[in-house]
């Protein structure tokens, strides 16, 4: 399309002008005020924002069937989506978008701001140059993200809608709201005034007793849970709290083989001993109605994990035993002596040192993968497929391997390290939830790879992930030193093994179980619970997984009762497979039908998966997975006696799981097209050559 001579002048006058100001633009000043006065420019893009939604027609970009992006005007059908979407959504386009004066709000800020060189550049150019000028410099200095942050953090479904129930050209499409956004808006006071300044009250029973609590502080391999286990043994009841059901078994099978009955409840499993009057449990399963004379909160920094830091944060608040034992690494005590503060609980801390040195290995500073590879080592890598591919490589060349990551069941780990510390394997190749007080007899830790995904995004491993890895180089006993090496970037994991790791400044908090009572779909109240401010030095924990659970449920029938039973069963609704058989079993008790049990085990039965295909450990795998479920809604919705041909086909599981890894022939990685076998950490699934030929 031409444009009019007129037009094309004019916008090379503005690029000409836009050119000269960017020159001209004072980065250092602009700096330094937004240092001491960017609050300001936030709240005022806020309000800004606040004034379009009272007052502008509002305009939602929506994508069709056919992937048809097109703006379609508020209205009936989409105000209720709009108005809890976007406090979820809200970026820098948004924003564009919907306030185009976006930039000139900012310019206005400045224009009256005490910076004199900023002022004297604002006025000397157009306000049209200055505020793109300045939008620009927002966008490239990456600091428009305080902005989006400030503005969504304020952002709720409810403020949406008060400031669209105010705007003249929607009354009657904000009318049909007003009921459900009137409950709704009860709904988060009722939930705001519940919530206590201090949390501690949220347990009052424990607040009636007097409680001794002795921190364990220290690194990997000090010997600090050693002397909590201790006194747990010797006490007439006590109950034993870890991040991994491996590490509940390890507890549970040494007290019973030294004379200390003890059952093992976990969310997988029930293992009742008779006479016994002690516990190991993974930390979801605590009770917090039972008592007892001891109790150990192992790994105690998971505190501050966003995904399950709120079951140690209730461990430490509400735990009603005599004599409370806490292990933990040094970056977490300031944290955990505030909260046994704000209990009012006596306390006392005990120091534990390392009893072997870590060093790097100086030896080792170029690693070479497998020529390297030493009896004795533990390799590192962040994925099931990448365990495999490395242990694989390793086989072939006749190393032997154990093999260690979490979607193994806990018993296959627990033989799987088992051969190493008996020497029956020369290597175990693990993921870091070797990390979690395994002790096993590694002389050293090797790095194959240095960033993780967390969820999110690809990141560098932190100072704390480096160290309590490494820390399992070096068993008492065993070696003098404790070696670490890496693959990548050995001068950078050598900084963050000797480099003071960040102390941990918050703990998570759970919503209370009373409040999924009050009225109100649970999806929501998660979701308003999620919006209310934490106090001091607590936040709130991701329960977005819980939320897009409940949503789905709902979706089928909005049973609450039944809700709040499914989300507290362990779900992960990445696993598509799983999830389905998950919502099948929701839908069919909501609808009173006859729950499909024997037929969802006849589908995933081991017996017949064939253990010559190369998808045999991933099919096992997956079976082990949808029978822990089953576990769980058989403990849940039917008789104890139900549980054991569950149990008998997990055994199954375990057993033909052991086969495999026995035989030590896990597959390489190959080429998709050729066949051709490709080198573990190959990103991709087909080889250059094949790739060159399809181009």
């Amino acid at each position: 399309m031409k444009h009019h001579p007129h037009f094309r002048s004019r916008k090379a006058k503005e690029k000409r002008e836009k050119a000269k100001a960017a020159l001209l633009f004072p980065e250092d000043e602009f700096n330094e005020y937004w240092n001491k006065h960017h609050r300001d420019v936030e709240r005022a893009v806020y309000d800004a924002f606040l004034d379009v939604l009272a007052q502008e027609r509002i305009f939602i970009t929506t994508r069709n069937a056919f992937g048809v992006v097109h703006k379609q005007e508020l209205n009936g059908s989409n105000i209720e989506k709009f108005c809890d979407t976007l406090p979820k959504k809200m970026n820098n386009t948004m924003m564009k978008e919907m306030m185009p004066s976006y930039g000139h709000v900012i310019y206005s800020v400045i224009l009256n701001c005490d910076n004199m060189p900023l002022v004297s550049f604002t006025v000397a150019c157009s306000e049209r140059v200055a505020s793109r000028l300045i939008l620009d410099y927002l966008r490239d200095s990456k600091k428009n993200r305080q902005i989006i942050d400030y503005v969504r953090d304020r952002l709720s479904e409810l403020i949406v809608y008060e400031q669209i129930e105010q705007n003249p050209h929607y009354p009657r499409i904000a009318y049909r709201l007003k009921k459900t956004m009137a409950a709704k808006k009860l709904l988060y006071e009722s939930i705001q005034t519940s919530t206590p300044d201090d949390y501690t009250e949220l347990f009052p029973l424990t607040r009636k007793m007097e409680r001794h609590f002795i921190l364990h502080i220290g690194p990997t391999n000090s010997g600090k849970t050693y002397q909590a286990i201790e006194d747990l043994k010797a006490a007439e009841s006590g109950i034993y709290l870890a991040p991994l059901r491996l590490l509940a078994y390890e507890q549970y099978e040494r007290m019973n083989k030294e004379g200390c009955p003890c059952s093992m409840i976990t969310g997988e499993e029930r293992i009742l001993m008779p006479g016994s009057f002690h516990q190991a449990s993974t930390i979801e399963m605590m009770d917090l109605r039972e008592e007892w004379d001891v109790a150990v909160i192992d790994e105690a920094q998971m505190v501050a994990d966003r995904q399950r830091g709120g079951s140690w944060t209730n461990a430490i608040l509400g735990l009603r035993a005599k004599r409370i034992h806490i292990c933990a690494s040094p970056d977490a005590e300031k944290i955990l002596v505030r909260m046994i503060t704000s209990c009012k609980d006596t306390m006392e801390v005990m120091y534990h040192e390392r009893k072997t040195p870590l060093e790097m290995d100086a030896e080792a500073t170029d690693f070479r993968f497998p020529e390297d590879v030493k009896k004795g080592d533990a390799l590192i890598v962040f994925s099931r497929k990448d365990v495999h591919g490395v242990a694989a490589e390793l086989q072939n060349i006749g190393v032997k391997c154990s093999i260690i990551y979490g979607s193994l069941p806990y018993d296959v780990r627990h033989r799987e390290a088992g051969k190493f510390a008996e020497g029956t394997t020369d290597v175990v190749v693990a993921t870091d939830a070797i990390g979690m007080g395994m002790n096993l007899p590694i002389n050293r830790i090797v790095f194959l790879q240095t960033t993780k995904f967390d969820g999110v995004k690809e990141r560098m491993l932190t100072s704390s992930e480096v160290k309590q890895i490494a820390g399992r180089a070096g068993r008492y006993g065993l070696y003098d030193v404790g070696y670490v090496t890496s693959y990548y970037d050995y001068d950078q994991i050598a900084t963050l093994l000797t480099h003071r790791s960040i102390p941990v400044n918050k703990a998570m908090i759970n919503i209370p179980e009373e409040f999924l009572e009050k009225d109100g779909k649970v999806s929501t109240i998660l979701e308003m619970w999620n919006r209310i401010p934490a106090a001091d030095y607590y936040d709130k924990g991701d329960i977005d997984e819980k939320i897009k659970i409940a949503q789905a449920l709902e979706q089928i029938e909005d049973n609450r009762e039944l809700i709040r039973t499914f989300i507290k069963m362990p779900m992960n609704i990445d696993n598509k497979e799983l999830f389905q058989i998950y919502t099948g079993y929701y839908k069919d008790l909501v609808k009173d039908r006859p729950v499909m049990l024997n037929e969802t085990m006849a589908q995933y039965n081991p017996l017949d998966i064939d253990m010559t295909s190369k998808q045999a450990l991933q099919l096992l795998e997956t079976a082990s997975t949808v029978y822990d479920f089953l576990y769980n809604f058989v403990r849940v919705f039917s008789e104890e006696g139900d549980l054991e041909p569950i149990l008998e086909v997990k055994r199954q599981i375990s057993e033909k799981i052991f086969e495999i890894l026995d035989m030590q022939k896990l597959s390489m990685k190959t080429c998709v097209c050729c066949g051709k076998r490709l080198k573990w950490s190959y990103r991709f699934t087909m080889c250059q050559e094949c790739f060159r030929k399809r181009r």
